[in-house]
């Protein structure tokens, strides 16, 4: 009973406190905002441009494209050879109109290209799919390699080398956003801090009275924890919401939401968790650090 009265004061005193300096407190909550806004952007991107990476290495393709003409007998033939390769699994035959209504799916701004062109510039293709067990770079290579100088065959295209190249651009995105946020995290438990300890020097007087007529530290101290938090708490869902209209627009692309997939853009309910929460453990730990430099 008693530890609910004091929460209940806590409270009620971190919200008289955060209206009387609103301005000031303004300011504090944009900062733990911004700051985390970056931090979750830079993860939120780079978490789901992770997942469109495994979903994409989960099935590696070899596109051989074939030349224009190509006689039935030489494309039967490519295709006995490569349904024999131990690496396929299996082949799925493209024609040049099925190439060109992929293209205006996924360009619908360039749509009318073909058009303006006067023909259909996509060859027919063969997509071949590998094995779980024979996706590595070497042995995509090896089979690009067989089959490049095979008749009929125009180009050969695989999508592993660059699939890891992009691999490897997400994680030096993790990197660089933990790094940009976390600077700005410290940024706003520095904010934080100045802040409660101007609310303290400006209670100073009451302060001292409390103190007089024994009110312990932590009953004295509590309303600034809180206030702290609240402060840290309100930034956080403001960055949640302000970086799920950020992905909200970028998924209304339509070119980039298809090539993609819209689940790219998508903001995950834990990382709009972990920013409330975590605006929450700043504002604490700056009003923690603050409570240390002035006595209270």
């Amino acid at each position: 009973m008693l530890l609910l009265r004091a929460l209940g004061y806590f409270f009620q005193e971190a919200l008289t406190s955060l209206w009387r300096s609103r301005l000031v407190n303004a300011v504090s909550i944009g900062t733990i905002a911004v700051s985390l806004f970056v931090l979750g952007a830079f993860l939120t991107v780079a978490g789901n441009l992770g997942d469109v990476v495994e979903r994409w290495t989960e099935k590696v393709q070899v596109i051989v494209y074939l030349d224009d003409g190509i006689e039935d007998r030489v494309r039967a033939s490519l295709e006995n050879r490569l349904v024999e390769d131990p690496a396929v699994e299996s082949i799925d035959s493209v024609s040049r109109e099925e190439a060109l209504e992929r293209f205006r799916a996924l360009f619908r701004d360039l749509s009318s290209l073909p058009d303006d062109l006067g023909e259909n510039p996509f060859p027919a293709s063969l997509e071949v799919n590998l094995r779980a067990d024979h996706q590595s770079p070497a042995e995509v290579e090896r089979l690009a390699r067989e089959f490049a100088e095979v008749p009929g065959v125009q180009e050969i295209q695989y999508d592993l080398l660059w699939i890891e190249r992009l691999a490897t651009g997400v994680r030096l995105l993790r990197g660089v956003g933990a790094f940009l946020g976390g600077i700005l995290v410290l940024a706003g438990i520095f904010t934080i801090s100045n802040v409660i300890r101007l609310t303290v020097y400006a209670r100073e007087d009451e302060l001292d009275i409390m103190r007089l007529v024994g009110a312990t530290r932590a009953y004295v101290k509590g309303p600034f924890v809180v206030e702290g938090m609240i402060q840290g708490g309100l930034g956080g869902l403001v960055a949640a919401g302000l970086l799920w209209l950020a992905l909200r627009w970028l998924a209304s692309d339509v070119s980039s939401s298809e090539m993609l997939g819209r689940a790219a853009f998508a903001l995950p309910s834990s990382i709009a968790v972990a920013l409330v929460v975590g605006g929450m453990v700043v504002g604490v730990v700056g009003s923690l650090v603050s409570l240390r430099r002035v006595r209270v």
